[in-house]
């Protein structure tokens, strides 16, 4: 029979310090303040012990707690410690009657929530056993809660006993091996509404410290027209490689704009928009399946792709009268065809340059400098355009462009086109204008941390398909060094809005 300790008298906790780093067994005080563990005491619960403290209890930095059996918390946890504290493998149960709040990186055995005003998280928290849900949420905000790989959650979750995961941090789970799990996640904006994914991994490869971590956002995807819902869940994966999964996501009615009947699950970045199964309208369930990368997903219609058709030249291999040469490698051109080389094409913001919107990456950019590219629809809104290339500067539009339409047009042929101007006129017959070539570390300027690298590739004669190769030639050489010279000289950098 579990014996409960009850401890009421802060002296009880205070006495402690004369035991300095020896182990206190807590046998039958009690204290109703904030309580305290001294730096350099450690309070052990036994097995099948009950310690109950209807106030707070501050772990000092240096103070352990070893908790192997049961403790009941009706206020706060501080735990000062400056690293991650393993508190034990007994049972932390949140139980006070207004908001708690857990601070300090906490190590937990196992924790229930028992508490209907909830619990906020003020530090990273691990819990390695069960988590239960018996009232209440957890308020990530900017922390991370993580369950280990034996973790699992208990109880029943839903709108009033969940993990609140609309901030920055994530509910992040842990793996040994694949299988499928259940993210007890939603949010409190408005009305508490408990929106879950289920995660089933049928095969990869899960490293040490791995994780999946979720977390959501109560709002349309950005973008987003036609029929929709209001939520989109971000899914991060670290460690675990090679894989294979299917995934479901819940929402609820009330998060549809539209008509539900045409709703597809949309994963929607990282790399490229990718529609998966329709909607189950009877159970309000996207369903994601034979996932091999993650990113965000939400639910929209399917809309026509659309068409951006760019012009543009890159400066070393600009070979006069509107043309490029084709990229060498020590075997002859680097890509097959027309195409020159390959360029990433960003849309960013129209009103936050630094939010970038989309990428794609390893667009064929052909001899002639253009480039058709395929959009998802659901980016029908005006965007700044960048191009980035291995070793040129990144350029972009002069001002955000319109993707109402299916098809955009735009080319980089004069100054006015690109923001600052930031344009070369090339030699030759014709007005032509390129990308300043250059920049090999990426760094948006072109200076002696590009001319290094090449003179000293330069220097040790290498060859092939290499950033230092600046005029895609093949060899790294004076014909590199100059383009850099002149650029550095003139003090060329991006220039972005």
């Amino acid at each position: 029979m579990m014996r409960n300790i009850n401890i009421n008298k802060l002296s009880g906790f205070k006495g402690l310090r004369m035991l300095s780093s020896a182990v206190a067994l807590l046998l039958s005080t009690s204290l109703p303040a904030e309580n305290i563990v001294s730096s350099g005491t450690s309070i052990r619960v036994t097995a099948g012990t009950s310690l109950v403290s209807p106030t707070g209890l501050t772990i000092q930095n240096g103070g352990t707690l070893n908790n192997l059996g049961t403790v009941i918390l009706g206020g706060n946890l501080n735990n000062q410690n400056g690293t991650a504290n393993n508190l034990g493998a007994g049972t932390l149960v949140i139980s006070g009657t207004a908001a708690q709040t857990v601070s300090g990186q906490n190590i937990i055995g196992n924790l229930t929530l028992n508490n209907a005003a909830g619990v906020n998280l003020a530090g990273n928290t691990t819990v390695n056993g069960v988590l239960t849900f018996t009232s209440g949420n957890i308020v990530l905000g900017s922390n991370n809660l993580s369950l280990g790989t034996s973790a699992t959650v208990a109880g029943a979750p839903s709108a009033t006993s969940m993990v609140v995961a609309t901030g920055s941090g994530q509910l992040r789970k842990s793996f040994s091996a694949a299988g499928s799990f259940t993210f007890p996640v939603g949010d409190n904006t408005g009305t508490a509404e408990y929106a879950p994914v289920t995660t089933t991994f049928t095969g990869g490869s899960f490293g040490s410290g791995n994780y999946l971590g979720v977390n959501l956002v109560n709002s349309a995807y950005p973008g987003a027209i036609g029929s929709y819902i209001n939520r989109y869940w971000n899914v991060t994966p670290s460690g675990i490689t090679g894989f294979t999964c299917n995934a479901t996501f819940k929402y609820m009615p009330a998060d549809v704009v539209g008509t539900e009947s045409l709703l597809f699950c949309l994963r929607v970045n990282p790399t490229s928009v990718v529609y998966f199964s329709a909607t189950n309208t009877a159970t309000d369930i996207l369903t994601a399946n034979g996932l091999t990368e993650f990113g965000s997903f939400t639910g929209l219609q399917q809309l026509t792709n659309k068409t951006l058709n760019l012009t543009a030249f890159l400066e070393g291999l600009y070979n006069g009268s509107g043309t490029m040469r084709k990229a060498q490698n020590e075997f002859g051109p680097q890509y097959p065809g027309l195409t020159a080389d390959q360029v990433s094409i960003e849309l960013h913001n129209s009103a936050a340059y630094a939010t970038k919107v989309l990428t794609v990456n390893n667009v064929n950019l052909s001899t002639t400098g253009t480039t058709a590219v395929t959009l998802p629809g659901l980016y029908s809104g005006s965007y700044y355009v960048t191009v980035r290339h291995r070793n040129s500067i990144e350029t972009t539009t002069a001002s955000p462009v319109s993707f109402a339409g299916t098809t955009v047009n735009y080319s980089f042929d004069a100054p006015a086109k690109a923001y600052g101007g930031n344009l070369l006129l090339m030699a030759g017959p014709g007005s032509y204008y390129a990308i300043y070539g250059g920049d090999v570390n990426q760094d948006g300027s072109v200076d002696t941390g590009d001319s290094t690298p090449v003179d000293n590739d330069s220097a040790a004669f290498v060859t092939g398909y290499v950033a230092t190769d600046v005029n895609g030639d093949a060899s790294v050489d004076t014909g590199d060094v100059t383009i850099i010279d002149n650029n550095g000289a003139a003090f060329v950098t991006s220039v972005t809005p």
